[in-house]
């Protein structure tokens, strides 16, 4: 087990979102959580990577894990896309032209090489979420979070963004996704948790 999931509970404005849900985690798992708008899909991968404290119970990673975490709506910024991947790429660890390398490669590879000196508060939501995938596949992580990836995506880039998550599968990253789209979770999960009032179940 790589992650484990013990007795958490969360609620928001007096309403439950998770109560006292269990939930083993493997390496190389690759899960969806679907459900309903505002069941808690994104709160829970925000819970297991410790960016949000539940209200009860707790997340225990058996190891120290690097988490890549790709969410639905990314913040508009003054910077670059490629300032912001290079700052990103130095902060992985990356040399200055592995940076510049994976950033023209990935970039080239989701068509969108000409938005990439374009400040970030001027791209589209889709263009943005590009952003995201690129700086999270810039470094194999160990786990990966994905909030709806593809709400924004062209179909194209669909092709590709499914074609980089199951390469990563199998180099053996644990995939985590939020999501509502079937053919996405057809095509990249092995098991998938319906989100319910305040419940996880297995479909």
């Amino acid at each position: 087990m790589l992650i484990s999931i013990e007795k958490i509970s969360k609620y928001y404005d007096y309403k439950t979102v998770f109560n006292q849900i269990d939930l083993p985690i493997y390496e190389n798992q690759s899960i969806a959580f679907i459900g309903h708008n505002g069941c808690g899909k994104s709160t829970l991968l925000k819970v297991i990577a410790h960016l949000v404290k539940p209200d009860g119970g707790k997340v225990v990673h058996q190891k120290k894990l690097l988490f890549h975490y790709v969410p639905e709506h990314f913040p508009k910024m003054n910077l670059t896309a490629r300032q912001y991947l290079e700052a990103m790429g130095k902060m992985d660890g990356l040399m200055a032209t592995e940076i510049k390398d994976r950033i023209n490669r990935l970039c080239g590879e989701f068509f969108m090489k000409e938005m990439i000196s374009t400040p970030m508060k001027h791209l589209s939501k889709g263009t943005l979420q590009k952003v995201g995938v690129v700086q999270a596949l810039m470094v194999t992580p160990q786990v990966l979070l994905l909030d709806e990836p593809l709400s924004g995506q062209d179909m194209d880039s669909q092709g590709v963004f499914i074609e980089k998550v199951n390469q990563l599968r199998e180099q053996g990253v644990t995939v985590l996704m939020a999501c509502h789209e079937q053919h996405l979770v057809d095509q990249v999960s092995d098991t998938v948790y319906r989100i319910e009032k305040g419940r996880i179940l297995e479909c």
